[in-house]
């Protein structure tokens, strides 16, 4: 086997030794993971929420994932192990996020973005560059008009479209039916409504009866509620039973933010409040 020159062999050494280093410095090379899942949750008003799933190597003191959105678009973004438990994070200039992971099996990621989609003539349209395999579900009885490739999969359950898209450019073009108005209930058109008042009559009784049930349910369950929960309660009642999760984290500042965000789905899950959202906002009503 003939030998390279000295001269040549140095600057085969010299471009090996480059490359190596580029790599060791690629964000994506800090720490080690695997994808285990990505989904993207497409709403109706365009607003998509991205949950990712990553198998950590628990020796490695952090991991580095790319965002699929631009940062100024994301909100509500949480980071947690495999225990629930929140992770500290950065997001960088390059678009990326450094979640600190050591001891982690596990991570999620989860976050809402409004950078995905846009709306143009009551067309959706939603373009994602996937560095890893994902899957879309768009809002219910969305119509697909375009597809920019062919999705490794596509299926439909409870009229919601999921397309598995493998890593590269893609483009959706969709479109959501819009809701039909409530129509007005109807008027009877018999005059002897005296059926009609025996049968209130007894539907409010049962309905007294129901709600005498329900509240003394209520009073057990706010009995059982921890003095954090109990003060976040009284604030939203205050507020006329409604507000922004920011004015409750605005209110409660010793509460961390993943702590707020911990008590208020324990509250969801008790029938003590609901969650909705407003534009990019959570609104939390009592029930």
């Amino acid at each position: 086997m003939p030998r390279l020159p000295c001269r040549e062999w140095r600057g085969c050494q010299f471009i090996m030794l480059s490359l190596l280093i580029l790599f060791s410095f690629s964000p994506y090379a800090l720490g080690e993971y695997s994808i285990q899942k990505c989904v993207l949750t497409v709403y109706r008003d365009g607003v998509v929420y991205v949950y990712i799933e990553v198998i950590t190597n628990e020796t490695e003191p952090l991991i580095v994932l790319p965002l699929l959105s631009s940062r100024d678009k994301i909100s509500d973004l949480l980071a947690c192990d495999e225990n629930g438990e929140a992770l500290e994070y950065n997001i960088n200039e390059d678009n990326t996020i450094t979640i600190y992971s050591l001891g982690a099996k596990r991570v999620t990621l989860e976050y809402d973005t409004t950078g995905l989609t846009s709306m143009e003539y009551g067309l959706w349209t939603l373009k994602v560059t996937a560095p890893f395999d994902l899957t879309v579900r768009l809002p219910e009885k969305a119509k697909i008009i375009y597809l920019s490739g062919v999705p490794s999969e596509i299926k439909t359950s409870d009229s919601i479209i999921e397309l598995s898209l493998y890593p590269g450019e893609w483009e959706i073009n969709y479109e959501v039916p819009v809701k039909p108005p409530s129509q007005p209930p109807t008027t009877p058109s018999i005059r002897d409504y005296s059926g009609y008042i025996i049968v209130g009559g007894v539907g409010v009784a049962f309905a007294i009866i129901l709600l005498a049930i329900y509240m003394r349910g209520k009073r057990a369950i706010m009995r059982e509620l921890s003095e954090e929960e109990a003060e976040v309660v009284k604030f939203i009642k205050a507020r006329g039973g409604r507000c922004l999760e920011a004015e409750l984290r605005e209110r409660f500042p010793h509460i961390p933010r993943t702590s707020m965000w911990r008590l208020i789905r324990r509250l969801e899950r008790r029938g003590i409040v609901q969650v909705k959202r407003s534009g990019l906002q959570n609104v939390v009503e009592l029930k």
